[in-house]
């Protein structure tokens, strides 16, 4: 039994000091200071993450334009910050993609080798790491006009419900795991780890309208039902998004994204959000137009 938490200790230390850190972050996240940290601080997650997916792409024998990539998914970040805090600036985002795929394009000009690939890989990657990052900020800091006055509510129940998903599968699948749900890609992920991290995110998800309704009130006007079929989406595509950069990872022939002690990389930390925070950033668009 020892064995199958043999890196847990480190691990929980360092995601302890994160969750702190984070805390912090978005119970202040109003204040003008705190929120230029954040901006700045998921901009750099971004830039990091785009570098780490870069760095799983050389291991295909690829050259990937790191700096291009890194600059492209930086202001893909701040644009839609802009976007969420100044209504006239609704195609920012959109403007930004246009102009990165321009400059891929360009760079490869003096080199054509392989220069589909080249492109397709490097501007998927801004898409992969960027455009989730970027929702998890909209939905930190909603539009204005929005019934949604208050998002670190909202943030607070991406992060924790996606990431009981991850905690749950975990200490199930090592616990009472027995049949295996993607060999090829994680050998230790099993069947049972991922319907007890499902039905944990169900009951979390749900848990979150209890604790909304204590301490939130109309700030966190989130019904049974919506948390239910959310706990549902959230528990079925963080795991898809666990899966989907093992994929990668296994392709690259690497255990870890980054050897960041006690993380792995910025991938490994977000790779479930990657997948979950465009489910709450459109149900709340949605919501806010209700």
């Amino acid at each position: 039994m020892l064995d199958k938490f043999s890196d847990l200790n480190k691990r929980m230390s360092v995601a302890i000091g994160l969750l702190a850190v984070l805390a912090l972050l978005i119970i202040f996240a109003a204040n003008p200071f705190v929120s230029v940290l954040v901006v700045l601080g998921v901009s750099a997650m971004a830039g990091v993450g785009v570098w780490e997916y870069a760095k799983l792409a050389t291991s295909k024998n690829l050259r990937p334009s790191y700096p291009l990539m890194i600059t492209v998914a930086v202001c893909e970040v701040l644009a839609f910050f802009i976007a969420h805090k100044w209504l006239h600036s609704q195609e920012l985002p959109v403007f930004i993609f246009a102009v990165g795929l321009g400059l891929f394009f360009l760079n490869r000009f003096r080199r054509s080798e392989e220069a589909l690939v080249h492109v397709a890989v490097e501007f998927f990657g801004v898409a992969y790491v960027a455009v989730p990052l970027s929702y998890m900020l909209a939905i930190l800091y909603p539009i204005a006009p929005s019934t949604v006055d208050d998002g670190r509510w909202w943030l607070f129940y991406l992060i924790v419900v996606t990431k009981i998903t991850d905690v749950a599968a975990y200490f199930i699948g090592r616990i009472w795991g027995k049949h295996r749900l993607a060999p090829v890609l994680s050998p230790k992920k099993t069947i049972e780890g991922a319907l007890g991290g499902l039905l944990c995110t169900i009951l979390v998800s749900l848990g979150m309208v209890f604790l909304g309704r204590t301490f939130a009130g109309a700030a966190f006007p989130l019904k049974f039902l919506d948390a239910l079929w959310l706990g549902v989406l959230i528990g079925i595509f963080g795991q898809i998004g666990d899966l989907a950069e093992s994929l990668l990872k296994r392709d690259a022939m690497v255990k870890d994204s980054n050897r960041i002690p006690g993380l792995g990389g910025v991938l490994d930390m977000i790779d479930s959000l990657i997948f979950t925070a465009p489910i709450v950033y459109f149900y709340l668009q949605w919501y806010g137009s209700a």
